[in-house]
C-alpha cells in the first residue's frame, strides 16, 4: 500500500525552511526541507519517477532552504561564473530602468570611467605583472588581430551593408567587452599574475579602439590625423605605461593599493555595465539589422576563438614567445561579447547608436550561455 502521507510530506518538503508542525531539534522547529530525502515512499517507485523532473528542476537545499535554480547540482565552475555574470546583467537592467526614468546622459558616465576609474584599475593591476617578453608580444599580437578583423570586416561588409554600418561593424569586430565584462571573470578564474597578463594584453584593444577604431567610427566627420591625435587625449594609455614601469622595476606598492584597486574595480564594472542599459534606454524603437547582427556573431564568437586557438597552438609548438601565463587570458579575450564603449562612440559620432546598442544587447545576452560553455570546452577555468 502506498504511504500517501509520506509521499505528500516528501513533496511538501521542497518548499524549504517552513517550520514543520510537531517536529523539533533541540526545542527549535524542524525545517520541512530536512525531510527531502527522509520520507521517500519506499513501496511505490512510480511516484518518485513521476515527480523526479520537478525535483531536479527545483534542485537541492542551500543553507537549509530550497535551491530553486538547481545550483547545487550544477558544475562548480559554471556556478562560479553564473554568480559573477548575473550581477552584471542586473546592473545593465538597472541602468536601463534608471535611463528611462531619469534620462541620464551616457557621455558623462563614459567620461568618468575613461578619465578616472579605468586608469586606476589598469595601473594598479598591471603593476602586479612580472615583466616578461610576453607582456610586450601579447598586446602586439592582439592589436594585429584587432586590426585584421576590423579591416577584413570593413572590406566584406561594404558588399552588403550601407557605408556607415560597415564602418560601425569594423569598429565592433575589432573591440570587445574585455573590461567591464571580462575583468570580473578574470578576477574570478585567474591567479593575480594571469589577471595582470589579461589586463596588459587589453592594452591592444585600447589602442585599437582609440586609433584605427576611432578612425572607422569618425570617418564621416574627422580625418585620420585627428583620429590619431585622440589616442593621446585619454589618460588610460599613460596609466598603462606607468603600470608597466612599476612592474619592470619591481616597485612594491603599499598594502593600501590593494584596497584602492578593489574599490575602483567595483566602480569600473558597475559604471561600465550601466552604460549598456543606459544606451538601450535611449532607443525609441527596437529594430534588428540581421546582416549586421550576423556579422557580429560570426566574427566575435566563431572567428576570434578559432584564431586565438591557432595562435596558442603555434606558440606552444614553434614560436615559444608568450608562455603559459598568457594562454588563458588570450582565450578569454576571444569569447567575450561586443564592447559596451561602442555605444558611446556610436552615439557621439552619430553612427547608428541604436544598431550598436542592439548589438551589445544581443551579444551580451548570448554570452550568458556561450561564455561558461566556451570556458569549459577551452579549459580556461
Amino acid at each position: 500500500m502506498v504511504k500517501t502521507k509520506k509521499v505528500r510530506r516528501y513533496i511538501t518538503s521542497l518548499v524549504g525552511d517552513l517550520p514543520l508542525r510537531g517536529a523539533s531539534i533541540g526545542g527549535r522547529p524542524r525545517a520541512i526541507g530536512t525531510y527531502v530525502t527522509q520520507f521517500i515512499c519506499e513501496s511505490c517507485q512510480r511516484c518518485k519517477k513521476k515527480f523526479q523532473p520537478s525535483f531536479k528542476a527545483l534542485g537541492g537545499l542551500r543553507g537549509g532552504g530550497v535551491d530553486v535554480l538547481g545550483l547545487n547540482e550544477m558544475d562548480p565552475l559554471y556556478l562560479n561564473l553564473l554568480q559573477q555574470l548575473l550581477p552584471l546583467y542586473a546592473i545593465a537592467v538597472l541602468g536601463y530602468i534608471v535611463g528611462k526614468l531619469a534620462k541620464i546622459d551616457v557621455k558623462s558616465i563614459t567620461t568618468l570611467t575613461i578619465f578616472v576609474i579605468s586608469p586606476m584599475v589598469f595601473m594598479l593591476s598591471i603593476s602586479k605583472l612580472d615583466f616578461s617578453a610576453g607582456a610586450i608580444i601579447s598586446p602586439i599580437i592582439m592589436f594585429a588581430l584587432a586590426c585584421f578583423f576590423g579591416f577584413l570586416t570593413l572590406v566584406i561588409t561594404r558588399l552588403y551593408l550601407e557605408p556607415k554600418t560597415a564602418y560601425l561593424a569594423a569598429l565592433t569586430t575589432g573591440t570587445n567587452n574585455w573590461g567591464y565584462f571580462g575583468i570580473p571573470i578574470a578576477f574570478a578564474l585567474f591567479p593575480p599574475e594571469m589577471v595582470a597578463a589579461y589586463i596588459v594584453t587589453g592594452v591592444s584593444f585600447q589602442f585599437f579602439e582609440n586609433s584605427l577604431g576611432m578612425y572607422y567610427i569618425s570617418r564621416g566627420n574627422k580625418g585620420p590625423w585627428e583620429s590619431f591625435l585622440n589616442i593621446f587625449k585619454y589618460p588610460v594609455i599613460y596609466a598603462i605605461l606607468i603600470g608597466i614601469l612599476l612592474s619592470a622595476f619591481h616597485v612594491q606598492l603599499p598594502p593600501v593599493a590593494d584596497n584602492v584597486l578593489g574599490l575602483f574595480k567595483g566602480a569600473y564594472t558597475v559604471l561600465g555595465m550601466m552604460i549598456i542599459g543606459l544606451g538601450l534606454s535611449q532607443i525609441d524603437k527596437f529594430k534588428i539589422d540581421m546582416p549586421f547582427m550576423a556579422t557580429m556573431f560570426g566574427v566575435r564568437f566563431i572567428m576570434w576563438p578559432l584564431v586565438a586557438m591557432g595562435i596558442i597552438y603555434a606558440d606552444q609548438h614553434w614560436l615559444h614567445l608568450l608562455g603559459e601565463t598568457f594562454y588563458k587570458p588570450i582565450l578569454l579575450f576571444s569569447i567575450v561579447p561586443m564592447g559596451a564603449n561602442n555605444i558611446a562612440f556610436a552615439t557621439h559620432f552619430d553612427m547608428h547608436p541604436a544598431k550598436a546598442a542592439m548589438g551589445v544587447l544581443f551579444t551580451t545576452l548570448f554570452a550568458l550561455v556561450y561564455v561558461p560553455v566556451a570556458i569549459k570546452l577551452l579549459g580556461i577555468g
